[in-house]
């Protein structure tokens, strides 16, 4: 299969193919994956888990930045297995009419489903909020290897519950728009998260935007700021814990024998990453089960290029790309009765 949007075989995608000089990386984005690079290491992945936390903590703290004007933050504990989970529920600006329910997305961050927080993704969850108009819930889900699947999973199913129950109402949030989002293996999360909700039962989720997922075990040669296939290998052993979990559809999106009746998608994949594959073959299979899907490549970008969306202008405007498609998608129009 083609890494570019042109190989459709048929009709093609909605694509959203960005513009610009392929043949010269963005010093920014240059810089970004050298530092990345002297961190995720060989010898890093090689760290007690602690210590893994530690640096990446560290890592991630050098590309913050503060949050658009206006928006507002609040810390949510959600009921789920084993106790409650913490979240972060950020506002809009200018979200404070009475009687009007906020649509609202569910975030999932990243980090190989064992590093990472809600702080280590606050700017791109506070620019989704403030940019595409939503309320974002953003999880502190479980992480392996102390955890493994599928808590993750059952952690996103409890929060996605408490945006439609009463928890949500009371928040004002609106369940009649809601989506899930998600980056890496949160994307894989929010993929995961449809296919069980498709099959088990729960919220009516509207759509969902995959952030360079994450969608099976195979990951192509290369590497691409801490993603290898010897990452990958690690991340999916941790994770997977003693399970076979490569043909399991929760786990793994893209081994699912049908995509049928799954949300309408946005899904970005980046040039520069081994596993770009997965996002272009999953929307692909959704094109072909008839689900409208918007897909967008990011040239010149890496792996975990919403680190620079401030830095970057090609980073910037792939997640503008998702925040116009959530806003359409949950556009208070189409809302349906709860």
């Amino acid at each position: 299969m083609s890494n570019t949007p042109e190989a459709r075989g048929g009709q093609a995608l909605d694509v959203n193919l960005m513009t610009g000089d392929n043949a010269r990386l963005d010093p920014v984005v240059a810089a970004f994956i050298a530092d990345s690079d002297t961190v995720f290491t060989p010898a890093y992945d090689a760290l007690p888990i602690v210590k893994q936390r530690a640096i990446y903590d560290t890592y991630w703290q050098r590309y913050h930045a503060a949050r658009p004007d206006g928006v507002t933050v609040e810390t949510i504990h959600i009921p789920a297995d084993g106790g409650s989970r913490r979240a972060l529920l950020y506002r809009p600006p200018h979200s404070g009419v009475a009687g009007v329910a906020l649509p609202i997305v569910v975030y999932f961050h990243g980090g190989g489903w064992m590093l990472g927080s809600p702080e280590s993704h606050d700017l791109p969850a506070a620019r989704l909020c403030a940019e595409a108009q939503v309320a974002v819930l953003s999880l502190d889900y479980r992480l392996s290897p102390e955890s493994v699947f599928p808590d993750a999973l059952m952690d996103c199913l409890a929060a996605v519950n408490w945006v439609a129950g009463a928890g949500g109402r009371a928040a004002g949030l609106d369940p009649g728009r809601l989506a899930v989002a998600g980056d890496s293996a949160g994307a894989n999360l929010a993929a995961g998260l449809c296919l069980w909700i498709r099959d088990h039962g729960g919220p009516n989720i509207r759509f969902q935007a995959l952030i360079y997922p994450a969608l099976t075990a195979q990951v192509d040669p290369g590497n691409s700021v801490g993603v290898s296939p010897q990452a990958v290998s690690q991340y999916l052993a941790a994770y997977f814990g003693a399970q076979g979990l490569a043909g399991n559809a929760y786990a793994m999106p893209l081994s699912a024998k049908s995509v049928a009746g799954l949300p309408a998608a946005f899904i970005s994949t980046a040039e520069l990453d081994p596993i770009l594959p997965h996002g272009l073959a999953y929307a692909d299979r959704l094109r072909h089960a008839g689900i409208p899907c918007s897909y967008s490549f990011g040239l010149g970008l890496p792996h975990t290029y919403l680190r620079i969306v401030h830095l970057a202008e090609a980073a910037s405007r792939e997640l503008s790309a998702c925040c116009a498609a959530i806003r359409s998608a949950l556009a208070v129009q189409q809302s349906r009765a709860a």
